[in-house]
């Protein structure tokens, strides 16, 4: 009988074949900003359906970079940086329907057709407004864990959306490892991967002339976070699919179950086992898989 394989090395090596496929760094200019965007297989065939990650608040276009390449056997692949956060521009202001244009400005700058938005948490709520904008162009929407139909202007309700409040002022540290040592996951999680934690904070920092500091800046929380645009979305039939850690501290079945009344468009929930909100750093095979299903089915 043959040994049964340590499933912890597989994962190693399982996140080294991901990470080893090197992507595409594309910008595109959206309304005075530069945008900045990583791609795989955008060099395939046009015919080929169009598949765009969206990160979440605070993160960046390389929390997918172990992700979207399982993908681009398929699809033209692309994950985005929204302006404020990872490497594109900053803005003197942000809204989520901004956000939204800057999703469709990289899919078309990307050359995609028959596109399907994978917004996480913060970025799904745009990701939806760009599919109700361009149902030409955008043929669904997977949703990760995100409390997308919770009341507008509901405080108490954004302490538990994943949307936390960054500091007022910039952050700043004496060294790059010092900045690193603070990097903290919100909300937290109990079983994060080591190392695609790392990774991420690795370059979730940038050097500055008062020492190092974090890529987003702090205007988004005052801003596109207090944007009404949630009751803009409600009823709309933009074709749907929702996926949700099993532990989430976002999602429950209040959320799951006001989704499924607000998109009158979803075809389904799907739950990851063993995952808090960041599925993709605590259950990133399970959440391939999951996408896998969804995919298949469009």
């Amino acid at each position: 009988m043959d040994e049964a394989p340590d499933m912890g090395s597989v994962l190693e090596r399982w996140l080294d074949a991901a990470w080893a496929m090197a992507a595409q760094e594309r910008t595109v200019g959206v309304e005075g900003a530069d945008v900045r965007y990583r791609g795989w297989g955008l060099d395939a065939p046009v015919d080929r359906p169009g598949l765009i990650f969206v990160h979440g608040f605070m993160a960046h276009a390389r929390w997918w970079d172990h992700i979207a390449p399982h993908f681009a056997d398929r699809f033209r692949v692309a994950a985005t940086n929204l302006t404020g956060m990872g490497d594109s521009d900053r803005r003197p202001a942000y809204s989520r329907r901004q956000y939204a244009r800057e999703i469709l400005a990289v899919a078309r700058d990307a050359g995609m057709e028959r596109v399907t938005i994978v917004g996480h948490s913060f970025g799904s709520v745009s990701s939806l407004y760009a599919a109700k904008s361009a149902p030409d162009l955008v043929r669904h929407v997977v949703v990760i864990d995100a409390d997308v139909f919770r009341a507008e202007d509901d405080g108490a309700a954004s302490r538990h959306s994943g949307e936390a409040s960054p500091p007022t002022a910039e952050r700043r540290y004496a060294s790059r490892d010092e900045a690193l040592a603070r990097y903290r996951l919100v909300p937290p999680g109990l079983w994060p991967n080591a190392r695609i934690l790392d990774y991420l904070a690795r370059y979730s920092v940038r050097e500055t002339d008062g020492g190092w500091g974090w890529k987003f800046d702090p205007e988004i929380s005052r801003q596109a976070t207090k944007e009404r645009i949630r009751d803009e979305l409600r009823g709309v039939p933009v074709p749907s699919s929702f996926i949700h850690g099993g532990d989430s501290e976002v999602v429950g079945e209040e959320e799951i179950a006001n989704f499924r009344a607000h998109a009158p468009g979803c075809r389904g929930v799907v739950t990851v086992p063993l995952s808090h909100h960041h599925i993709m750093i605590e259950q990133p095979v399970g959440l391939v898989a999951a996408l896998n299903g969804i995919l298949e089915s469009l």
